[in-house]
């Protein structure tokens, strides 16, 4: 463009005709986006967790056991949300047999104050060591976080870090096995399945 001469400038002049051919109608195949399970997860956590307030759902927060009309309650909100589908779009992702409560206390977490509660012995008296209170304190942090917890995660770190024999090298026999029931308490209060009727 530079050794284009600027006072010099032709006309150019063009003609260009379209021809159109035979029109013919042809499928334009659609595209389907397909279903993605974790994308369906993702959702259904996300309704859980905005619905954090629903009766059913503040008690496992809580470690409240539910009682027969809070599970009916439960079902009815869940299953007949438009984020969840159907009973068996739930099912077909997260499979009959589980633990509906479970996975909502692994979605929703535990109640830092119920957690604490339960352990208050460890966290309110003076004859345990700072190392100890820290222990329980990891315990309380990650059953917030986790809702339940398997105790063989006492065994490994980040428990391990407090001793290399977790649990058992932190507490005595008794208070180890106390740690553990208090921990197992947890888990049982989210055992019940859901009804598949």
């Amino acid at each position: 463009m530079d050794f284009v001469d600027r006072e010099q400038r032709q006309i150019v002049y063009t003609d260009f005709a379209d021809e159109m051919g035979a029109i013919e109608e042809t499928e334009v195949p659609i595209q389907q986006t397909g279903f993605s399970p974790y994308q369906y997860k993702k959702k259904v956590e996300a309704y859980i967790k905005a619905n954090e307030h629903h009766v059913a759902i503040a008690k496992l927060k809580r470690n409240i056991p539910l009682t027969e009309t809070d599970l009916n309650s439960l079902e009815d909100m869940l299953f007949n949300a438009e984020e969840i589908e159907s009973r068996e779009r739930f099912e077909e992702v997260f499979g009959k047999q589980f633990s509906l409560t479970r996975l909502i206390r692994e979605i929703v977490g535990l109640d830092r104050g119920a957690a604490k509660e339960a352990f208050a012995r460890y966290l309110e008296q003076e004859t345990f060591s700072a190392n100890q209170i820290r222990f329980v304190e990891t315990i309380i942090d990650y059953l917030t976080q986790n809702g339940v917890m398997d105790p063989g995660l006492l065994y490994e770190p980040p428990f391990q870090d407090f001793h290399y024999e977790g649990l058992d090298g932190v507490f005595a026999e008794e208070d180890a096995d106390n740690i553990i029931s208090i921990v197992r308490s947890f888990n049982e209060t989210v055992t019940a399945d859901f009804h598949t009727a």
